[in-house]
Formats: structure tokens, C-alpha cells, sequence
């Protein structure tokens, strides 16, 4: 039995409630009782989904507290208010569903997950199938909700190329992971090499995950994103680094068991990384030399 909500006397069923890309899920609509008076139904497959926008306040909300101070600042409407979570609906499939002579008493409907499907997680989307029937007196509505796993068999396998964030590259930093995707719960191993280009202090280098959650609303201004950074685990200290010769070191990173899959929907994605970072001893003006490569993480194996 799928999950399932009831409102006017319609309810969905969905079958199966887990679903991986490709694969087909079920939707059943059923009633207590014939709808009447109906002037059109249809299905709705799609998804909730979860983004961060940036509020610039309103003009009559400000005058309205006679705040003299932001009016006169010239910051109504643009950089005034602040940052919020909110969903939008993404329709993917809409299906019009047949009425005899003006009542509803139910349909099957049955929708192949694309490939493209951002993963379920409480930070990017929830998938749903929704019913409105559209009736002379008060509308029936209804949804029912299924879970997209993403595994493995279901993203492309390639190792990204490695992103420098900060220094000088007076040391060459490589990060490379043994794999490029990795399951949550997972742990994540592989190696880091440093080859310093000139002499230089001993240093200190450690290696986290990190995850971006960045949002990209159509039509609203957009949410700064966040950054979690995970455990940082120190590989080595007190590293001797002189001109060409490379120093190897082999790490372990383990990913939350609850961690949310990589993911791209339309108004916000999920992406995630390894990281490393070398720090060189006293104070010599060294940079601290930052790097990461983009993993792939899924919630299935």
C-alpha cells in the first residue's frame, strides 16, 4: 500500500511508494462516493521544491511602521528584508482525466520516473501526484506522495575536475577520490598528494567534505546558499615540503547516513565535494592553499 492523503472524498494511492529513475510508479484515485457536477479533472506529477530567496521588503510595510530610517535610505524594495526558505510547484506531467456526464468516480494513472529526477530529501525536493477536480460546488483535491532514490546505476561515473580555492600554488595540491560516487552513510577514500614548487615552511594538511546547497529561483532574486563543511581530519603535521618532491597521503571521509543525493532541480541544487587544505608554519606570508573536487553522492545503492 502506497502512501496516501484524503480530501473532499477523493484519495491517491501510490504504487509503488519507492521509485528509482525509469522505473514506472502507480497512482489510484478513488472515491467515497461519485463527485458531482464536475466540470473537468486531472492529475498533476510533479515535485515540491525547496529553495532560498532573498525578501527585499515592501514599500506599504514599511511605510505603514513609518520607518523613516530605511525609507529615506533608499533600501525599500531592494536590499531591505532578509533571506527565506519557501517551496514552489514543479509540474512535470499534467493528464486530464474522462468525466461521464458530469461525475468523477476514479482513475489509474501511471507515470515513468525521468531520468533527470532530482533525488527526494527534505533539502531539494518531494515528489507527488495531485488530483483537483474542478466542480460547480467546492473543488475535490488530493496527493499522493512516493520516494526517488538515486543509486549508483542512475548518475554518470566521471572524476570532475579539481577546483584550486585559494593560495598561490607554491604547492601543487591533488585531491583525488578512489571513485567518483559514493552512497550516503559511505566512506569516501582516496588520496592527496602535495609537490611544493620551491622550498618552503613545514606544513600542516587536512581534508572534509563539504556540502553546497545553492538556490536558483526563476523568478525571484536568489538565496545566498549554504556550506556545511564536515568533520576535518588531519592527515599529517610538521611535513617537510622541499622543491619537487611530492609527499602522498591516503585519507577517509565518512558521509552522513541521512546525507541528501546530489541533485538539480529548477530552483535549487545540491552538490558536493572533498576538500583539502594546506597550511604552512610561522609566519612567512605563505597562503594557505585550499582545494576540492566534486563527488557524486546517492541515497541507493
Amino acid at each position: 500500500m502506497g502512501l496516501f492523503s484524503r480530501a473532499g472524498g477523493v484519495a491517491v494511492t501510490m504504487t509503488p511508494d519507492v521509485v528509482r529513475p525509469r522505473q514506472t510508479v502507480t497512482a489510484t484515485v478513488t472515491t467515497d462516493r461519485p463527485v458531482t457536477k464536475v466540470r473537468s479533472a486531472r492529475l498533476d506529477w510533479g515535485y515540491v521544491n525547496f529553495y532560498q530567496y532573498h525578501w527585499a521588503g515592501r514599500v506599504d510595510s514599511v511605510a505603514a511602521q513609518a520607518n523613516d530610517t530605511v525609507w529615506t535610505a533608499g533600501q525599500v524594495g531592494t536590499n531591505y528584508g532578509g533571506d527565506r526558505d519557501t517551496d514552489d510547484w514543479v509540474s512535470v506531467v499534467v493528464e486530464d482525466l474522462p468525466i461521464a456526464t458530469g461525475e468523477f468516480t476514479g482513475a489509474t494513472s501511471t507515470l515513468r520516473i525521468p531520468s533527470w529526477a532530482p533525488a527526494s530529501a527534505p533539502e531539494i525536493a518531494r515528489w507527488e501526484c495531485r488530483v483537483i477536480v474542478d466542480r460547480e460546488g467546492p473543488d475535490a483535491e488530493s496527493r499522493g506522495e512516493f520516494v526517488v532514490r538515486i543509486g549508483t546505476g542512475d548518475v554518470d561515473s566521471y572524476l570532475e575536475p579539481l577546483e584550486r580555492v585559494s593560495g598561490d600554488g607554491e604547492t601543487v595540491v591533488d585531491l583525488v577520490p578512489s571513485k567518483p560516487v559514493w552512497q550516503a552513510g559511505e566512506t569516501v577514500t582516496g588520496h592527496v598528494t602535495l609537490t611544493p614548487t620551491v622550498d618552503l615552511p613545514d606544513g600542516d594538511v587536512a581534508v572534509s567534505w563539504q556540502r553546497e546547497r545553492e538556490s536558483h529561483p526563476l523568478t525571484r532574486t536568489p538565496g545566498p546558499g549554504s556550506q556545511l563543511d564536515g568533520r576535518i581530519m588531519q592527515l599529517d603535521k610538521h611535513i617537510r615540503l622541499q622543491a619537487g618532491t611530492p609527499v602522498h597521503y591516503p585519507f577517509e571521509l565518512v558521509l552522513p547516513d541521512d546525507a541528501p543525493p546530489t541533485a538539480a532541480a529548477v530552483h535549487s541544487s545540491i552538490n558536493w565535494f572533498v576538500q583539502a587544505r594546506l597550511m604552512y608554519e610561522g609566519f612567512g606570508g605563505h597562503s594557505l592553499e585550499r582545494v576540492r573536487r566534486p563527488i557524486t553522492v546517492v541515497n541507493a545503492p
